[in-house]
């Protein structure tokens, strides 16, 4: 059992130190916080709303049981949120992380934004007619190609499509603050691994656009970090780790045996006694039932929850008595550090910095491949992303051949892009029809429509498809193609 005292130190994001784009129209009550507002812009916003129709692993709405985008976001938070509050920090920055983290998130799950990112790279392999991406295109060679306008991951489509996609709150979307932008971009890695996706380019660049939005104002470019984007970006592992298995259960892609094995091998040495006993006794039934999905879940977020509080409040600790001391050096601190210093984002993890734990480097290296062996790679998620990556192709095509079949919000957004209308209320006063007019006569002038322009088109054709829901996506194609 956790030995559990709550923290002497104070390590929560300074709230001194968050900023927005534009100022909020209207000061909170006393009762609400910075943080607060960002949570609940998120969650009333239409790109959370539209997480309920996408991916996770299995195909949305094929069972009703399984995840989908927005029941993994809310575990997420759970989660998060139950770390955050043992560690002394910002319960409401780390949920509005947690809500936010994939807003950007595509149709049909990782499949969908690897494809994405395949189109969006100079020199790609993937056939769009006419793309200025395609391989041979003048692109490789022109000016535009020092821009950062390339690649897509999932995680800067979240903070592009809280800045500049949502349109609620002004000129800056849902005008979130720095802190909470910064945790949303950094849930994961900035870049693909080698060999996930097929293009030399791994690194998509279009988020360097942004990061005046998460600095700290008056701090010559330091970037608002925190350790409650770290926490969600653990709170993301533990729930991908506990569901994915849940779901593999559910799909049959894994056995009872087999997932007690996994954990038995991966997690037995920072279970406590009662789940080991739990485990043994799961191990030896024969039906798989909700329960036993239930208490396989339970053992898995326990394990790994206990053991994240009892590592991070070890290394936060030693933090605070060896650079603060003193909650008035606080603000110091996290202006004198950078994110990426190993003490700073190794706090939040699972091992103590100042111990080599062979198992513990095991587990964060050995458990996912598991999973993704097992059930990334079994027949029904394999055709779901085959089929997924093929429609997002054909949408694609489709849309950048015949941009006038795009809806009228993005071709609005793109007319303001390249600055053929100032802003949204300019477009409203002359209305859609002439909107649509200017438009075609832009596609169809070389001067105004050049590389540049036709490369912000494709963003902006980014922008709709990464939006959709699975079910719309499949429509869309339907209503397209057949």
């Amino acid at each position: 059992m956790l030995q559990y005292e709550y923290p002497i130190f104070d390590f929560s994001a300074p709230v001194e130190f968050a900023a927005r784009a534009e100022e909020a129209k209207s000061k909170n009550p006393p009762y609400r916080s910075d943080f607060m507002r960002d949570r609940d812009r998120v969650m009333y916003s239409g790109s959370f709303r539209r997480l309920a129709g996408k991916t996770q692993i299995y195909l949305a709405g094929k069972n009703d049981n399984q995840r989908n985008r927005l029941t993994h976001t809310l575990e997420v938070s759970q989660i998060a949120r139950t770390i955050s509050q043992a560690l002394g920090l910002d319960c409401d920055l780390t949920e509005a992380i947690a809500l936010g983290h994939d807003i950007g998130h595509t149709p049909f799950g990782h499949a969908g934004e690897q494809v994405l990112h395949e189109i969006m790279v100079p020199g790609s392999k993937v056939s769009i007619k006419n793309s200025p991406m395609a391989e041979g295109s003048p692109l490789v060679s022109s000016a535009e190609r020092k821009l950062p306008l390339f690649g897509f991951k999932h995680n800067v489509q979240s903070i592009r499509v809280a800045i500049s996609v949502e349109n609620n709150y002004g000129n800056y979307g849902l005008n979130l603050t720095n802190y909470t932008l910064w945790g949303i971009l950094h849930h994961s890695s900035l870049c693909y691994k080698k060999g996930r996706v097929n293009t030399e380019i791994c690194e998509p660049d279009y988020c360097k656009q942004y990061e005046p939005f998460y600095s700290i104002p008056g701090s010559s470019g330091k970037e608002a970090w925190s350790f409650e984007a770290f926490v969600v970006a653990q709170a993301d592992e533990i729930a991908q780790w506990h569901h994915d298995l849940e779901d593999a259960l559910r799909g049959n892609a894994m056995s009872g045996s087999d997932v007690c094995n996994t954990l038995r091998r991966n997690l037995g040495s920072i279970m406590s006694t009662e789940d080991s006993s739990k485990l043994r006794t799961l191990r030896k039934k024969k039906v798989i039932d909700s329960k036993y999905i239930a208490d396989i879940s339970r053992i898995v977020v326990n394990t790994l929850v206990n053991r994240l509080i009892e590592c991070s409040l070890y290394n936060l600790g030693m933090l605070w008595n060896q650079y603060v001391g003193d909650i008035s050096k606080r603000n110091d601190f996290f202006l004198s550090h950078d994110w990426n210093e190993r003490e700073i984002k190794d706090a939040i993890k699972l091992g103590k910095l100042d111990e080599d734990d062979k198992k513990i480097q095991l587990l964060e290296s050995q458990y996912p491949n598991t999973i993704s062996e097992k059930i990334h790679h079994s027949r029904d998620v394999e055709r779901m992303n085959a089929k997924g990556q093929y429609i997002i192709k054909k949408l694609f095509q489709a849309y950048f051949a015949h941009p006038q079949q795009l809806p009228d919000s993005i071709i609005t957004q793109y007319m303001i892009d390249i600055e053929q209308y100032t802003s949204f209320q300019k477009t409203a006063q002359v209305g859609m029809g002439a909107v649509r007019t200017k438009f075609e006569k832009v596609l169809s002038n070389k001067e105004t429509y050049g590389i540049r322009e036709q490369i912000m088109l494709m963003r902006r054709i980014c922008d709709h498809i990464a939006g959709m829901t699975d079910h719309y996506a499949i429509e869309e194609y339907k209503n397209l193609y057949e």
